[in-house]
C-alpha cells in the first residue's frame, strides 16, 4: 500500500477543506443542501481519507461543547481515531494544532474505548459491531461527538455517520444522541445533513 508523504496529505486536505467552504457558500446563497464533492471511489485511499478528515475538522468547527469539557478557553480539542486506519490517521494528524473555536486540535489514537473518554470527537474505525457498541456505551455519559462510516451507525446510537451517495460523501446526524450529550450542532451543519435521525421515535428527515 502506498503511503502518502506529509506534503501530499496536506495538499489533499487543503483541497478537501476548500470543497467544504464552497458548499457552505452555496448553502448560504441558495438555501439548499449542497454538499462538498467527495473523491470518487476509484481515487486513492489517501484522497478519500483526506476528505473524511476535512469533514471531521468541520464537524468540530460547527459543534459547541459544554464549557466544562475544557480546562480553560485555550485547552486542546482532542480528536481521536479509535481503531486502525492508517491513511485516515495520517490525514488527521496533519491537522494537528489547527485552531477550532480557540482550541488547538490534538490528534490521539487511544487503544481502548475507556481511554477515549478524554476525546471531544472520536471517529470509530472499529470493524467489529460488538466492539463499536461497547465503545458507544463507554462514551454514552461523555460530551463526545462520535462519528463513523459504518452502516446503521446513527440508528445504532452513534451521532454522525459518513456515507457515500453516488459520487458524493454525505452524512446523517442522530440529533437525539447529540442532545443527550449536551452537544449543540450549528444550524448550518444540521441543514447540510442528508438525514436527521431521531432514535427515540425511529424517524428520520
Amino acid at each position: 500500500m502506498r503511503q502518502d508523504t506529509p506534503s501530499t496529505t496536506r495538499d489533499l486536505l487543503k483541497a478537501a477543506l476548500g470543497r467544504w467552504r464552497e458548499s457552505l457558500l452555496v448553502l448560504a446563497c441558495l438555501g439548499g443542501g449542497a454538499l462538498p464533492q467527495a473523491s470518487q471511489a476509484a481515487e486513492p485511499e489517501g484522497s478519500e481519507a483526506a476528505v473524511q478528515a476535512a469533514y471531521l475538522f468541520n464537524f468540530a468547527r460547527f459543534t459547541e461543547w459544554p464549557a466544562s469539557s475544557f480546562a480553560n478557553k485555550t485547552s486542546p480539542l482532542n480528536y481521536c481515531l479509535l481503531g486502525r486506519r492508517e491513511a485516515l490517521a495520517n490525514a488527521m494528524v496533519s491537522l494537528n494544532d489547527r485552531p477550532v473555536q480557540g482550541h488547538p486540535l490534538r490528534f490521539m489514537q487511544p487503544e481502548r474505548a475507556e481511554d477515549a473518554k478524554v476525546c471531544h470527537l472520536v471517529f470509530l474505525a472499529e470493524p467489529d459491531a460488538r466492539r463499536r457498541t461497547q465503545a458507544l456505551q463507554a462514551l454514552a455519559s461523555q460530551a463526545t461527538l462520535t462519528v463513523s462510516d459504518t452502516e446503521g451507525f446513527a440508528q445504532d446510537g452513534g451521532m454522525i455517520r459518513l456515507l457515500r451517495i453516488g459520487k458524493r460523501l454525505r452524512f446523517e446526524i442522530n440529533r437525539t444522541q447529540t442532545q443527550k450529550a449536551n452537544l449543540r450542532l450549528s444550524a448550518d451543519l444540521l441543514n447540510l445533513a442528508t438525514a436527521l435521525v431521531e432514535t427515540d421515535s425511529g424517524a428520520g428527515r
